[in-house]
């Protein structure tokens, strides 16, 4: 027993018991013994990294692990903090706190969207002082009991302590290696475990259980080997294309095209109660199956959009700051490019890779408030902002006449916190009150919330409803294409998470969709996504450059099977995407692009079925993930100057 030793186990108890509360709400009555074995090693791993790092000190300087007891004091704070930050993530996101969430959280516009008040960081701060002050009185106190009342604690106890510690750092490891086999093998209950400890430190450890559990067959190597650079292949491509970009014509060259986009409007919208001209429209306009976005966040799927790339090739953009090639073609086809939007441009720089220089318009509706210190309380006439863009919308539209016209509309109403007169209230009961995403008992409510969403849903419809009349009665529907999709999807805690940017799961990537173009009714593809739009569009115009020696999306008037197909990427910030999804008719399989070569991942049914509810053995799961591979291998070859397409 030494001064620090009542100090651990002081910090100790009181973050267990805060880990424990934690736990059983976010496990949701799902507790198991594994689960407490988790939650009770947790606090106790969280110690062993900060007694290491002030013993470690006191080695290395020759000091002792007392002489820096004020730096076990700062780790302790930190600790609480994160705890208490990870905890409020898990309620929204099921997953743990993170680089790129930290990233998302810190995006243009998302506190405000949070609905972060000016009392909510009096909160915090509050709160880190009281943690501060604990730490300081349990150092205090560990210090008093070790001067004035050690003697009081039994010698076979304080002989005991080093030996117990060490024991008990054995069955810390030993949880952890069961942690790693676990997760590796998918137990979607460890899963569900993992996802409700905060702070819980993982051990996964694939590279060594995957030739021991899952060695990949000849097969499958040779097929997921990269032996390109298909970045830099695209690269060249798009340059290629800018030296061309002086003589490129259109057959079709007045042809009118407006998007009609949806912030989080998931594909289970498309619903006559919800949005009846939406799914009236549908049987009339080319649409699919299923529709998804190029990936689970604003930016990513807004780039798939305006760019007609697969996700392979957003960063390569991003990075580079690279307009889209598709709107350079329709800048020097004389188009008038108009952005309408009620929401931010800057959110994850697009305003520097995707809003640029090509863009003759912008006009912004986004001067609604909200930010630190305002009330909140719904913000419920944000809608209105979308009415008015609506409005002007359509008065340019109808008024330009010489030349056409590319007009991108961007509708925040069914964004978090989903704005809709009350007069559209359609579906109650929906929560009315303010509420805040980080909530602990918002996923209780979740049908109110739900409500609310459809609600919003059903509002912007009937602004759909009236921009598709005002184009017919000007006469303008015939030569005018018409897009309307969502951004991404949302989810509802259906799997345990709220709103989008963490999920591959439909409900965050599957979209509505329905394309009016003059003379084409539909399309043969049953699985689309939100990079197949530009091709078929400079498809029907019938550009001179062959549209896909620039774009790597399909074109969804002519029909090829092994085209079938849609893939997804995580959401990203500023960062190289790692993890992909890719989705055709029967089924979804995640991969990741890894060095040289792609690594198969888990497999589910188009339906998010996970693959254990459905009957197949080893060899028939091969036959399954193997043309997905060679689908994800042709789509990164696109561009690769070894393409003979």
């Amino acid at each position: 027993m030494n001064r620090l030793t009542i100090f651990y186990l002081s910090n100790y108890f009181v973050l267990l018991a805060y880990i424990i509360v934690n736990a059983i709400f976010l496990g949701r009555g799902e507790v198991g013994i594994f689960h407490l074995l988790m939650t009770i090693n947790t606090p106790f791993f969280l110690i062993i990294i900060i007694k290491g790092v002030t013993r470690g000190l006191g080695k290395l300087f020759k000091y002792s692990e007392f002489e820096f007891r004020y730096i076990a004091v700062l780790l302790f704070v930190f600790t609480y903090v994160f705890t208490a930050i990870d905890a409020k993530v898990l309620s929204i996101y099921r997953d743990h706190f993170n680089i790129k969430l930290f990233k998302i959280l810190f995006e243009t516009g998302v506190m405000q969207d949070m609905g972060v008040q000016s009392s909510d960081i009096i909160s915090i701060v509050i709160q880190i002082l009281i943690i501060i002050a604990w730490c300081i009185f349990s150092l205090i106190l560990s210090n008093w009991i070790y001067i004035n009342k050690k003697d009081l604690i039994p010698q076979i106890i304080q002989s005991r302590i080093q030996s117990v510690f060490k024991i008990i750092i054995i069955l810390s490891v030993t949880e952890k290696l069961c942690f790693s086999f676990l997760h590796y093998t998918d137990r979607a209950i460890l899963n569900h475990y993992w996802n409700s400890v905060p702070s819980y430190t993982p051990l996964r450890m694939s590279k060594v259980w995957t030739p021991i559990l899952n060695p990949q067959s000849k097969e499958e190597i040779a097929e997921a080997k990269i032996t390109w650079d298909f970045e830099s292949d695209y690269l060249d491509r798009q340059k290629q294309l800018d030296a061309n970009l002086k003589s490129i014509i259109a057959e079709k060259n007045n042809i009118n095209i407006v998007f009609l986009v949806f912030e989080s409007l998931r594909f289970d919208m498309d619903d006559p109660m919800i949005m009846p001209n939406l799914h009236r429209l549908k049987q009339q306009w080319i649409s699919s199956s299923q529709h998804f976005s190029n990936s689970n966040c604003t930016g990513n799927g807004t780039f798939g959009i305006l760019s007609g790339q697969t996700p392979f090739y957003w960063y390569p953009s991003y990075k580079n700051q690279m307009q889209p090639r598709v709107l350079s073609v329709f800048d020097k086809l004389g188009y008038d490019i108009d952005i309408y939007t009620t929401t931010a441009l800057e959110y994850s720089d697009m305003d520097k890779h995707i809003f640029t220089e090509a863009i003759d318009n912008i006009y912004k509706f986004t001067n609604y408030g909200g930010g630190l210190g305002h009330p909140m309380v719904k913000r419920s006439d944000l809608y209105k902002w979308d009415e008015r863009m609506v409005k002007e919308f359509m008065n340019n539209f109808t008024h330009k006449k010489n030349k056409p016209s590319l007009s991108y509309l961007w509708f925040y109403s069914t964004h978090y916190n989903y704005y809709f007169p009350e007069s559209f209230a359609k579906f109650e009961p929906y929560i009315k009150r303010h509420y805040q995403i980080y909530e602990k008992g918002l996923q209780k409510e979740s049908d109110l919330v739900f409500n609310r969403y459809k609600n919003s849903a059903h509002y912007v419809d009937s602004q759909i409803g009236k921009i598709v009349d005002k184009i017919e009665e000007s006469g303008k529907m015939q030569n005018t294409i018409i897009v309307i999709l969502g951004d991404h999807g949302e989810e509802f805690n259906e799997f345990g998470r709220f709103a989008h940017s963490y999920s591959f799961k439909n409900v965050q990537t599957s979209t509505p969709f329905i394309m009016h173009i003059p003379g084409e009714k539909q399309t043969q593809f049953n699985i689309t996504s939100h990079a197949d739009i530009m091709p078929t569009i400079m498809d029907y115009i019938n550009i001179s450059e062959p549209f896909d020696q620039f774009l790597s999306g399909k074109s969804l008037l002519n029909y090829e099977k092994s085209n079938d197909y849609a893939i997804i990427q995580e959401c990203e910030i500023d960062n190289r995407p790692k993890r992909f999804l890719i989705a055709d008719g029967d089924w979804k399989m995640e991969f990741r692009l890894s060095g040289d070569k792609i690594e198969s991942g888990i497999l589910y049914s188009i339906n998010d079925e996970p693959i254990n509810n459905v009957k197949a053995n080893n060899d028939e799961l091969i036959e399954i993930k193997k043309p997905l591979l060679i689908k994800a291998k042709n789509n990164l070859n696109h561009f690769s100057k070894s393409n003979t397409k």
